[in-house]
């Protein structure tokens, strides 16, 4: 009898850890990381990750942000990567993208709409096209993609206010200024006035420095900026030629992430010009 009741109580155990073991693998099956994203850039990787629950998503980038696109070769541990990918999702012109040969089938192509999303009004517009996408491909998120998206938006608005501000009570804002093609969107967003524009180093012609230093001359302007990634020297001859602060600003978050990429590009501004 006593046998008995020992058998019983050791099989009850057995049970219990048995279902306890599956409970836990089903709860832990909701924790732990399901699928896994892979993104052209910073810009994307940040923004999917502030969408999507990180318990049950991994997100991460192909180029450095450091890195300028045209100019990123494709490794095959990043072809490796993309293929084993629940998703991959890239801007349109990415052409290092699409030396992966992956097709369309577990892709999402995002139109940036030839806009520059490290500027605040496009990234909210980029958050609003990207929490669609991904409502589409994941709907059982739905409502947390949606959620997490308008608490993102209240603190991009937040941050772009306050970064505002401080570049009026610097004195700075409406002045004249010379900056690369990559930054004018970013530039335009911090309220200066672009009088002029350029490309990349290998656009920069003798005719085309004379004429923007002209340029920069005439409209007194307060400092020539550079995009990091497409060339931190463009126009650092144009900016002692006029006597002004040259300043480099990145183009893709770095992994501080995106808001305070764009708090340290307005910081680095500020006190330049400010100094000058």
């Amino acid at each position: 009898m006593i046998k008995t009741k020992l058998l019983l109580a050791i099989v009850a155990m057995v049970l219990v850890c048995v279902f306890t073991s599956c409970s836990d693998k089903r709860q832990g099956g909701n924790a732990k990381i399901l699928r896994n994203i892979v993104t052209s850039d910073t810009i994307l990787s940040g923004m999917i990750s502030s969408l999507l629950p990180p318990s049950r998503y991994s997100i991460e980038a192909i180029l450095p942000p450091g890195q300028c696109p045209g100019h990123y070769d494709m490794k095959l541990s990043d072809i490796e990567k993309m293929k084993k990918a629940d998703l991959n999702v890239s801007f349109i012109g990415m052409n290092f993208m699409d030396k992966t040969q992956l097709g369309n089938k577990v892709q999402i192509i995002v139109d940036s709409g030839g806009h520059n999303w490290m500027a605040p009004d496009s990234y909210i517009d980029g958050l609003e096209i990207l929490a669609d996408e991904l409502s589409k491909r994941f709907p059982e998120d739905r409502e947390e993609i949606m959620s997490r998206k308008e608490d993102t938006i209240r603190m991009v608005k937040a941050e772009s206010n306050s970064l505002i501000k401080k570049i009026k009570e610097a004195g700075i804002f409406g002045k004249p200024v010379i900056t690369s093609s990559m930054q004018k969107e970013v530039l335009e967003w911090m309220g200066f006035r672009i009088v002029g524009e350029y490309g990349r180093q290998e656009a920069m012609s003798t005719k085309e420095f004379v004429r923007l230093s002209k340029i920069g001359k005439d409209q007194q302007v307060i400092m020539v900026v550079d995009n990091f990634q497409s060339g931190p020297e463009v126009g650092k001859g144009i900016a002692e030629t006029l006597g002004v602060s040259h300043i480099i600003l990145s183009n893709f978050p770095s992994e501080k992430g995106y808001l305070a990429t764009l708090g340290e590009n307005v910081n680095a501004i500020v006190s330049a010009v400010v100094r000058k």
